[in-house]
């Protein structure tokens, strides 16, 4: 099975820009949402709506009812109802958690570096992965999950080419796609 990396789309033209998502821990979103409740996010700055983006400091994963329904019957993925402040909209938005995280980097084909001992910027994190220039997945290390985060590396949302293709198919704007 392929995997990709989704990203929000940084050159998507005239887009908007989401702010913090009131009144909650926004790192605490990636991973988990109440799907009883209804999430404010700022507007950072207005421009085109988007199916998929992240918001500005935490990245927030904020999509689309189109999106979330491209997803229907995909496991490992929660959505919260989310309204945009500040952008007049008929359009509905959730925040999207991915749960699963997952050790799938095949470390001898990827390029990266690691957040070191005694790191001077983050030494809470020795031992994570600080940033890679080449992602590599290792397909048998991901359980024939569909969604995932990348364990050591939050940030990275990997998905299969089923995602992908359904997304694509549902004409999502704003995500992008980069094979890992």
């Amino acid at each position: 099975m392929s995997y990709y990396e989704l990203t929000d789309d940084i050159n998507f033209p005239n887009r908007w820009y989401l702010g913090d998502v009131a009144f909650t821990d926004n790192w605490a979103l990636a991973t988990q949402v109440d799907p009883e409740r209804q999430y404010e996010i700022e507007l950072y700055r207005d421009g085109s709506k988007m199916d998929y983006t992240h918001n500005e400091a935490y990245g927030v994963c904020v999509v689309s009812k189109r999106f979330k329904e491209a997803l229907s019957g995909i496991t490992g993925v929660e959505f919260a109802k989310a309204n945009i402040i500040g952008k007049r909209s008929d359009s509905e938005f959730f925040i999207m958690a991915i749960p699963n995280e997952v050790a799938c980097i095949n470390e001898e084909a990827s390029e990266f570096q690691k957040f070191e001992v005694n790191d001077p910027v983050r030494p809470d994190k020795a031992g994570e992965y600080r940033g890679f220039f080449k992602m590599v997945v290792d397909p048998d290390k991901c359980g024939g999950l569909n969604i995932f985060r990348v364990k050591g590396f939050s940030i990275a949302l990997v998905v299969s080419a089923l995602v992908k293709q359904r997304l694509e198919s549902a004409g999502v704007l704003g995500a992008k796609f980069k094979r890992v």
